[in-house]
């Protein structure tokens, strides 16, 4: 039996840290906006920060990358 290999590839790396930048630059200072405020008035900000993770090419790992997702296994998405 040949054991599994969970080695995180270069690749897969510097998308997490790409994503781990995002949260802690873009939405982490949101959050006491984010909790102190309705939906409504915060939901224009997020609808900028979605269109910044398209832009960034960060969008639904989850799906194939015929669909404009990221395309990632299973391991990788649970990794992201």
């Amino acid at each position: 039996v040949t054991p599994m290999d969970f080695a995180i590839s270069a690749e897969m790396q510097e998308l997490l840290g790409r994503v781990r930048g995002f949260v802690d630059d873009e939405l982490i200072p949101l959050e006491r906006e984010f909790l102190a405020k309705e939906f409504s008035e915060i939901e224009p900000v997020l609808r900028e920060k979605r269109e910044q993770v398209k832009a960034m090419g960060l969008f639904a790992p989850q799906m194939e990358k015929e669909y404009g997702g990221l395309g990632l296994s299973l391991m990788n998405f649970g990794l992201l």
